[in-house]
C-alpha cells in the first residue's frame, strides 16, 4: 500500500471517528483486528517473537490482543480534533505528575523517556495540556508526518524530527521536557543492550543527550486502563540523574526500565519489526 493511500485512509478514519461516539469507534477498531490478523502475516510473526521474549505464549489469541489494543489506541488518536482539555482530563489518570515539576526545578531540562507502549502520542497531547513544556521527537515518515504532527501539536506540544539535533539541545537548554522513544533503533546505528530475554539495539540519543548535557531522565508509560474508570493510565518515575555514568551504562539502565514496562504490559507493546540481535 502506497504512503499516499495510507494517508488518505488515515484522514478518512479521522473524519469517521470524530463523528461517532467512542464506544462505537472502539467496536469498529476491534472488528478491524480480524482483517489485520488475516493480512499482516509478517507482523504476526514478529509479534509472536516479541511475546516469547516477554515470557508470554505466542498464540494467535495473544497476537489478537496486541493488534486490538493498537487499533483502539489509533482510533483514540484520530479523535484528537474533538478532544478538548476537559475531555482529556476525563480520559486520563496520572501518577507521578509532581516528578515533572520537581525535575524541571533543577533547571537542566529533562528527558522523558518511554517506549512504543500504549498510546504514547495521545499521552503527550494530554501532558502538554497540563502546561508542561513538551518537545517530542518523532520519526519522519514521508506523507504521514504532517497529519500526525498536526494531531500531536493540538495542545501546544512542540514536534521535532530525529534529524533536528541542534533543536533538541536547545530544548534542554531552555528547560523543556524532551520526549523520546527509547525502545526502537530506527537509524541502524544504535547501541546493543540486553532487552527482555534477548539482545537488541536501542537509540543512542537518550543516553547520549543525558550524558552530554547532564540532563535527568524521567521514565514513563501510558496504557489502556483495565482496572479504573479512566480510559488511560500514566505513570511517571522520579528522575534518574546521569551522574558519572558512561553512555553504555546509562543505555542499559534505560533498556532495563523499558523492559520492565514491557513485561508488565506485553499486550500493549506495539513493535512489529524484528529488531532482535539474538
Amino acid at each position: 500500500m502506497s504512503k499516499t493511500v495510507q494517508v488518505y485512509i488515515f484522514y478518512l478514519g479521522m473524519q469517521i471517528v470524530t463523528l461517532l461516539p467512542r464506544w462505537l469507534t472502539v467496536l469498529i477498531a476491534k472488528i478491524l483486528t480480524i482483517f489485520a490478523l488475516l493480512f499482516a502475516r509478517k507482523e504476526r510473526l514478529v509479534l509472536k517473537k516479541n511475546l516469547i521474549r516477554c515470557g508470554q505464549t505466542p498464540s494467535l489469541v495473544n497476537v489478537a490482543k496486541i493488534i486490538t489494543n493498537y487499533t483502539v489506541c489509533l482510533s483514540d488518536l484520530l479523535r484528537i480534533p474533538i478532544l478538548d482539555k476537559d475531555t482529556l482530563e476525563r480520559m486520563f489518570e496520572i501518577t507521578g505528575k509532581e516528578n515533572l515539576t520537581k525535575t524541571l526545578a533543577l533547571g537542566r531540562g529533562a528527558i522523558l523517556l518511554t517506549g512504543h507502549i500504549g498510546n504514547w502520542d495521545l499521552a503527550g497531547v494530554y501532558v502538554a495540556s497540563l502546561s508542561f513544556p513538551l518537545t517530542a521527537v518523532a520519526e519522519e515518515i514521508p506523507g504521514q508526518s504532517d497529519l500526525f504532527n498536526l494531531l500531536r501539536s493540538k495542545t501546544g506540544m512542540e514536534i521535532l524530527f530525529t534529524r533536528e539535533k541542534d533543536k533538541m539541545a536547545t530544548a534542554l537548554h531552555n528547560n523543556r521536557i524532551l520526549v523520546l522513544l527509547g525502545d526502537r533503533d530506527i537509524t541502524g546505528r544504535g547501541i546493543a543492550v540486553k532487552f527482555l530475554t534477548g539482545e537488541k539495539t536501542i537509540p543512542r540519543g537518550p543516553a547520549g543527550y543525558a550524558v552530554k548535557y547532564n540532563a535527568p531522565i524521567i521514565f514513563g508509560y501510558v496504557v489502556l486502563n483495565n482496572v479504573g474508570k479512566k480510559v488511560y493510565r500514566i505513570e511517571i518515575s522520579e528522575p534518574v540523574l546521569p551522574d558519572n555514568k558512561t553512555h553504555e551504562e546509562l543505555a542499559q539502565i534505560i533498556a532495563d526500565r523499558l523492559s520492565e514496562y514491557v513485561r508488565q504490559y506485553p499486550f500493549q507493546w506495539f513493535v512489529n519489526r524484528d529488531e532482535w540481535i539474538k
